[in-house]
C-alpha cells in the first residue's frame, strides 16, 4: 500500500512539473530576455544585436538586454550561455567565430552544444588600411610584406575569432609573413588602425561603416563571394589574386535544453523584423546581406561553416 502510495505522488510530482514547464513556455517571455554576446560593445556583433533587439521588442513586447562577456577567445560568453537555464530568457547572438574559435584553441565549448533559433544576416567582411596608408591595393600589400617578412601588424579581434583565422589564411594563401596582433574586439581594432598603429586588419564592414564615410579607412579589397553592391569599386579578395571566399553569418543559438515552443516565437518574430522601417535602416547602411533560415536549416549552415574551417585549419595550427 505504501509502494502504491509513493508511486502515486511520483506520478503526481511530475506531472506537475511537466505541466508548469509547459505553462512556463507558453506563456513566454514573461520578462525580459537577455542576449549575450562575446565580443566589446561596438564591435559588429554587439551593434548587430542592439538593433535587432529593438526591432525583437516590437514584435515580443519584452525588452532585450544585450550583454557583453568578453575573454577566453570568446568561450566565456559561450560557456555561460551552455550553461545557462535552459528557459529562453538567455539566449546567445553568434557569429561565424563561435564555429571557427574551438578549432584555434582547445575549449570545452563548440556550436554543436547549442540549439540553432535562426539566422539573420551574412556580413560582409572586408580588408581594410588607415586612410593614409600607402597600400592602395591588395597587391601593394603583398608586395610590401615580402619586402618586409615579418614587418606587416595585423590587427585581429579577439585570439579565437574567424577573422584571426582568415588573416592567418590568407597570409599563407599570399605567402606572406606578417605580425598578428590581438586585440579585445573589433572596435579596439577600429581605433588602432585610424592611430596608424597597425597596418591592416580582416573585420566586419558594420564596424568600420562610420569611419569609411569619414574618411579616416579605407577597404582594399572584400572576402564575399561577389562585390558588395554599396561599394562596387572595392574588389573581392579572389579578384585581387587570392582564391579565398568567406561569408560571416550572424545569428541566434539557445542553450541544448530549450524548449521549441521558445524557438519557435523567436523564429516567428525574427522573420518579421526585415521591414522595420529602423532596422532596414541600420542593416542597409551597414552593407549586411538579409539571410533569413530558420533552425534546420542554419543548422546545416553552420555544419557547412565548421568543415570550411576544419580544412582552413590545415596547417595554421
Amino acid at each position: 500500500m505504501k509502494k502504491r502510495h509513493l508511486l502515486v505522488l511520483l506520478v503526481l510530482a511530475v506531472s506537475l512539473a511537466f505541466t508548469g514547464a509547459l505553462s512556463a513556455a507558453d506563456n513566454y517571455p514573461a520578462k525580459a530576455v537577455v542576449l549575450v554576446y562575446h565580443s566589446q560593445a561596438g564591435s559588429g556583433g554587439d551593434i548587430f544585436l542592439r538593433n535587432m533587439g529593438k526591432a525583437i521588442e516590437k514584435q515580443i513586447g519584452k525588452p532585450i538586454i544585450v550583454e557583453n562577456r568578453t575573454g577566453g577567445g570568446g568561450s566565456n560568453a559561450w560557456m555561460y550561455s551552455k550553461n545557462a537555464k535552459p528557459d529562453g530568457y538567455t539566449l546567445l547572438g553568434i557569429s561565424s567565430s563561435i564555429i571557427a574559435g574551438p578549432l584555434q584553441t582547445k575549449m570545452a565549448v563548440s556550436y554543436a552544444d547549442f540549439k540553432p533559433v535562426a539566422q539573420v544576416f551574412f556580413d560582409p567582411t572586408v580588408i581594410f588600411v588607415p586612410a593614409k596608408s600607402p597600400f592602395k591595393t591588395f597587391d601593394d600589400v603583398i608586395k610590401d610584406a615580402k619586402a618586409n617578412p615579418g614587418k606587416q601588424n595585423w590587427g585581429a579581434g579577439n585570439p579565437g575569432s574567424a577573422e584571426t583565422m582568415c588573416i592567418e589564411k590568407v597570409a599563407q594563401l599570399a605567402d606572406m609573413q606578417i605580425t598578428v596582433v590581438p586585440f579585445e574586439g573589433g572596435a579596439d581594432v577600429m581605433v588602432e588602425i585610424i592611430a596608424g598603429r597597425i597596418d591592416a586588419a580582416i573585420g566586419e564592414y558594420a564596424e568600420i561603416a562610420s569611419q569609411v564615410e569619414a574618411g579616416n579607412i579605407r577597404i582594399i579589397a572584400c572576402l564575399n563571394s561577389e562585390r558588395m553592391e554599396e561599394a562596387p569599386d572595392v574588389p573581392t579578395l579572389k579578384e585581387s589574386g587570392v582564391d579565398f571566399v568567406f561569408e560571416k553569418i550572424r545569428g541566434i543559438v539557445a542553450p541544448k535544453d530549450v524548449p521549441d515552443s521558445v524557438v519557435k516565437v523567436w523564429t516567428d518574430a525574427l522573420a518579421k523584423i526585415f521591414d522595420d522601417p529602423e532596422f532596414k535602416t541600420y542593416y542597409k547602411e551597414n552593407m549586411l546581406v538579409p539571410r533569413f533560415l530558420p533552425a534546420e536549416k542554419m543548422q546545416k549552415v553552420m555544419d557547412d561553416q565548421h568543415a570550411f574551417f576544419k580544412e582552413m585549419s590545415k596547417g595554421l595550427y
